[in-house]
């Protein structure tokens, strides 16, 4: 049984508010053939040369290789350097895009609608990624797409919408923790709802028990945050 909330228990919920979802989630990455000797002695000339990075590089990571290659180029006030490095960047996030446009060409369906909508998010193109997840969703129930849409809408404020789409993700299983986290942080930070949130938060921990030392969980139990000092909380990420 979960206790009562405190007021204090609930200020812990916020500075540990996490989205949980693996899969905004799946990290995209950039697709083209070569060797690991081709990426390592890359043109300097080239995209990959100027950022530092192989044609396997993550989103993520080529947009970190752009912040230390731009923040070097300011050190050093070399406009065209900065420039080079945002031509480098642009080049080949256009590759990229060239690429999952081409499989929706090939292939369109919910699964590469759904992976062209996750580039255009994990761009911050959020637009674009609710139209492409809205598209794969057309085609079939599509977990990620669903999930994906519905963490787009929760941070709109759309939170009706949100919720029906995050039940729409649970058709397929109703076990997915993923989705599960994500609809009780809806219904937590979005509408307050305590009660709605034990009730999800009981069915994760039955789910997967080791998540009760989730600081989410555990500030509704009203538990200090240093239980269990010998088996520190891994983020199911």
């Amino acid at each position: 049984m979960l206790a009562k909330t405190s007021t204090s228990a609930v200020a812990r919920i916020a500075h540990h508010r996490i989205h949980v979802a693996s899969r905004p989630c799946r990290t995209a990455r950039a697709r083209a053939s070569g060797s690991r000797a081709e990426d390592k002695f890359a043109d300097p000339e080239s995209p990959e040369g100027v950022l530092r990075v192989s044609k396997r590089t993550s989103f993520e990571g080529l947009k970190a290789a752009r912040r230390v290659e731009a923040e070097k180029a300011r050190a050093e006030n070399d406009d065209a350097r900065l420039a080079r490095v945002e031509w480098a960047y642009d080049a080949l996030i256009a590759e990229s895009r060239a690429w999952f446009d081409g499989r929706v060409r090939d292939d369109d369906g919910a699964e590469s609608r759904f992976q062209l909508g996750n580039f255009y998010q994990t761009l911050e193109k959020f637009e674009d990624a609710e139209r492409e997840y809205r598209k794969a969703l057309e085609f079939d129930t599509h977990v990620d797409a669903a999930n994906n849409l519905a963490m787009l809408l929760q941070e709109r404020g759309e939170l009706d919408e949100a919720e029906a789409y995050y039940i729409l993700a649970l058709k397929p299983n109703e076990n997915n923790v993923d989705v599960l986290f994500n609809w009780a942080t809806l219904k937590l930070n979005g509408r307050q709802d305590l009660n709605a949130t034990r009730v999800l938060i009981e069915k994760i921990v039955s789910i997967q028990p080791d998540l009760k030392k989730h600081p989410l969980v555990k500030a509704l139990r009203d538990e200090e945050d240093d239980d269990d000092e010998g088996e520190p909380f891994v983020i199911p990420i």
